[in-house]
């Protein structure tokens, strides 16, 4: 079966990547082009779920993206090379009224390395008096883009823009801006089709991976004002539910007085889907029996390893009382699921300084790790304790303990007061230390 790739650029690179793209028997490659920034998300939101992998022709839209959709998907884009450089100058070589190696020139270029742009000029022995460059690593606006072009061009400080944006391009010419529009090269299209081609392997491996899923039924009986018949009733709905499930899924069911246990594989849970069948299934569940259950899955690459870690992710479902957990192959746990942001932190560490520091806080590692998961993910650098519970799916109580041990080793300091909107007294705002606490986690990296 064909690794499935959605691609996406304007229309002068559909060519060049489907033609590349005949090399390669393993991909089905669909390419969607777009004429403005607006469409780039669109096109990614409407089409990811039909697709293993995605292909950007260019750094900007793959930025735009990854700053504004939240996707658990792998992502390449073509990076424009320095030799693609060359054929832009080839051509402005070629044009007599443009006079390239007569006379010194002042230029401006975006989306390339510095050095590999000022070693083409050098090679091709080409006189560059002012060469400007559109450097932004946070900043992936297409608009500030062409003002950076546009303004050099108004100032009579360039003779030519030189862009590897499509869309910059155009609005370009349409200003009247003499530019140039780099393509990238075969080759360039070739090594992100190589490496996507690996990435695409190995995420099949790991959807083949063994996916254990176990719910907790004992509450199913210890409720002591059902009768018995309101019992069967309930199990036969829990049953109706599971059987939908199950065949949804390509689950195997097995079903004890205790728990209920699905085996399946990661790739039929599309886990990289934030609305799967799992948060469906635990609503129904609810909405038919009024039962809460708590599910815990597992990944491994065994059925044991799988369910070993589902029981480990439902222990942690069952400490928070929060929706599901999920325990990957390889120690990261996801969750809760259900929350708007579900958190995602590893139960492993090798980091020696983080492991005494957490030793001296009387606190575990991948509790020291779900905290960093959190403020990163929410951006937060201050929290009340109230805001770190229901951040974590903990309760009030255990939250002022951890501040509290936090507080001990100096990474946690009191910083104000926050009013409740109603009456009670004002809870206390702590700072965290980010700085030592991410520089020990860089540290282990």
């Amino acid at each position: 079966m064909q690794i499935r790739i959605l691609a996406i650029g304007p229309s002068d690179m559909e060519g060049i990547i489907l033609e590349v793209g005949k090399e390669y028997p393993e991909f089905d490659i669909r390419y969607d082009t777009y004429h403005n920034e607006e469409e780039v998300v669109h096109i990614v939101t409407r089409l990811h779920s039909d697709y293993e992998l995605i292909l950007f022709a260019g750094s900007l839209p793959y930025h735009m993206v990854k700053n504004q959709v939240q996707l658990n998907k792998p992502m390449f884009y073509i990076a424009f090379e320095g030799t693609a450089l060359y054929r832009v100058l080839f051509q402005l070589a070629m044009d007599r009224e443009f006079h390239l190696l007569d006379r010194p020139i002042n230029v401006s270029i975006d989306n390339l390395q510095k050095y590999e742009a000022e070693e083409c000029f050098e090679e091709l022995n080409i006189d560059v008096q002012n060469l400007y460059f559109y450097e932004n690593d946070i900043d992936y606006d297409i608009e500030n883009t062409v003002q950076f072009h546009y303004n050099l061009w108004k100032n009579n400080r360039i003779d030519i823009a030189i862009t590897c944006v499509g869309l910059v391009y155009e609005k370009l010419t349409e200003l009247g801006v003499h530019a140039s529009r780099i393509i990238p090269t075969r080759s360039a299209v070739r090594n992100t089709l190589e490496h996507m081609l690996l990435a695409g392997q190995k995420k099949r491996q790991q959807d083949a991976q063994i996916a254990v899923g176990i719910i907790d039924l004992r509450s199913l009986r210890d409720d002591n004002q059902l009768t018995e018949y309101q019992i069967q009733r309930r199990i036969l709905a829990l049953q109706h539910i599971l059987i939908d499930y199950g065949e949804k899924s390509q689950s195997i069911i097995k079903w004890s007085d205790r728990e209920l246990k699905f085996i399946t594989t990661r790739g039929a849970l599309h886990l990289d889907n934030g609305k799967t069948a799992e948060n469906k299934l635990l609503h129904e569940i609810y909405y038919k029996t009024e039962l809460r259950p708590n599910l815990g899955i597992g990944l491994g690459h065994t059925a044991s390893e799988a369910e070993n870690r589902a029981r480990e992710a439902l222990k942690k479902a069952e400490l928070n009382n929060s929706g599901w957990f999920i325990l990957d192959a390889d120690g990261t746990v996801y969750g809760p699921i259900g929350n708007s942001v579900p958190l995602s932190y590893s139960i492993r560490n090798q980091n020696q300084e983080l492991l005494e520091l957490a030793k001296q806080a009387r606190l575990s590692s991948s509790t020291i790790n779900r905290l960093l998961s959190f403020f990163k993910v929410h951006g937060k650098d201050t929290i009340t304790t109230n805001e770190l519970a229901n951040g974590l799916g903990i309760t009030p109580r255990s939250a002022r303990r951890i501040i509290n041990k936090l507080e001990k080793v100096n990474l946690v300091a009191i910083t104000g007061e926050e009013q409740p909107v109603h009456r009670g007294r004002p809870r206390q705002v702590f700072a965290i230390q980010f700085d030592r606490l991410f520089n020990l986690t860089n540290e282990g990296k």
